[in-house]
């Protein structure tokens, strides 16, 4: 128990360092806290402890969710790890849908989380999904500006597939973009 409570601290502390950045804000009642996607927004994303687990409850317009992120005495990389790949799963299943306000809000969210730890891998991914928002909205200069992002940032996170996919992306933003005016 001694390390679960030690782990759940970990947690709690880097979260509130990095609260501004990454637009966290701790609930009362205990281990939770939830993050801002943005105001008005009618989506959540809120960190929990649940039962010695630390689970992401997401409430979007595809539902709730609440997949756990892993134990609560987990070191805090694994978590952090845990928590950004379970937003970028859910922000990949929501942008095809009708509404993808909660998508967009996630793509970032993750952002932010990945440049709070310097991970160049989820910022890359972060960026390749809003370049597909930004083809979505018709808006080819932050298209084009998040697909380069992404590309840098595969690329210092040595991810050479990730990177290639980036710019398969970024060459067929032209084809992209005139599909979007039909």
């Amino acid at each position: 128990m001694e390390q679960a409570a030690y782990g759940a601290r970990a947690v709690e502390d880097w979260m509130s360092q990095h609260s501004a950045e990454i637009g966290w804000r701790p609930l009362s009642g205990g281990h939770s806290g939830a993050f801002d996607l943005g105001p008005d927004s009618s989506h959540a994303a809120v960190l929990q402890h649940v039962d010695d687990e630390w689970c992401l409850q997401l409430d979007t317009a595809k539902g709730r969710s609440l997949p756990v992120l892993g134990p609560v005495d987990s070191p805090l990389e694994v978590l952090l790890d845990a928590l950004m790949f379970a937003i970028y799963m859910r922000a990949t299943a929501e942008v095809d849908r009708a509404d993808r306000t909660a998508s967009a809000q996630l793509s970032l969210l993750l952002r932010r989380l990945a440049e709070a730890t310097n991970d160049a891998r989820y910022g890359g991914r972060a960026s390749l999904l809003l370049a597909g928002h930004a083809v979505k909205d018709d808006h080819p200069v932050e298209a084009r500006s998040r697909a380069e992002d992404a590309i840098r940032l595969f690329g210092i996170a040595r991810d050479l597939t990730a990177q290639e996919t980036a710019r398969t992306v970024l060459a067929d933003l032209p084809r992209l973009m005139s599909r979007q005016e039909r």
